[in-house]
C-alpha cells in the first residue's frame, strides 16, 4: 500500500472523525458562554449532537474507508481506536487534578468505556458485513456473511445488551466502585 492509499483509506477517514469530535467538543463549551439562551441551546444540541457520533458512530465510517482501501486488519482495529481512546483520554486527564495517575488509568475500566468497547465491536462487526456486501456486489468473488464478522456482531451485541439489562447498567458500575475501594481505599 504506498502513501496516497494510505492516507486515503486511514489517514483522511480518522483526521476527519477525530476533527468532528475536537471542533464538537470546543463549540458545546463554547456555546455555554453565549447570553442568548436559544442560541446556547440550539448550539449545544448541534455540537453535543455531533460530538456522541462522532465518538460512538465514527467506528462504521473509519472501518470502512480502511476496509475497502485494503487495510490490514490489525490496522483497521487500531484506526478505529483513536478518536474514542482520545475521548476516554480526555475524560481521565480531567481525574488528574483530584485523583493519582493511577486512579486515573483505572477509570479507563469504568462502564461507560466498557460499553463503548463493546458498541466498537459491534459496528466494526457490521462494518465489515457491509464492505464484504459491497465488494461482492462489484464482482469480487468474497463471503459476505464471514464467521468471524458474525460472531463479533452476535457476541458484542449480547454483551452490550445484557451489560445495561442486568441492572440498567448499575450493576457494572457497582463492580467498577468495589474494584475502586479495593485497589485506592473509599476515597473522600
Amino acid at each position: 500500500m504506498n502513501e496516497q492509499e494510505m492516507k486515503r483509506a486511514v489517514v483522511f477517514p480518522v483526521s476527519t472523525v477525530f476533527l468532528v469530535m475536537v471542533l464538537s467538543i470546543y463549540m458545546y463549551s463554547f456555546s455555554k458562554t453565549i447570553d442568548n439562551n436559544t442560541l446556547h441551546q440550539a448550539l449545544a444540541f448541534f455540537f453535543g449532537t455531533t460530538y456522541f457520533l462522532a465518538v460512538a458512530l465514527g467506528t462504521p465510517v473509519v472501518y470502512s474507508f480502511a476496509y475497502l482501501g485494503g487495510v490490514s486488519l490489525k490496522l483497521r482495529i487500531l484506526a478505529i481506536s483513536i478518536t474514542p481512546f482520545a475521548w476516554a483520554t480526555k475524560e481521565c486527564i480531567k481525574l488528574f487534578e483530584s485523583h493519582s495517575v493511577l486512579e486515573c488509568l483505572y477509570w479507563y475500566l469504568n462502564p461507560l468505556n466498557i460499553w463503548l468497547v463493546m458498541l466498537m465491536a459491534l459496528e466494526a462487526g457490521l462494518a465489515d458485513l457491509f464492505c464484504r456486501h459491497m465488494l461482492k456486489k462489484k464482482g469480487e468473488k468474497i463471503r459476505v456473511a464471514n464467521p468471524a464478522s458474525l460472531c463479533v456482531v452476535f457476541f458484542s451485541l449480547i454483551l452490550f445488551i445484557s451489560a445495561y439489562s442486568w441492572g440498567k447498567g448499575e450493576n457494572l458500575y457497582v463492580i467498577f466502585l468495589k474494584g475502586y475501594r479495593f485497589l485506592f481505599g473509599s476515597g473522600l
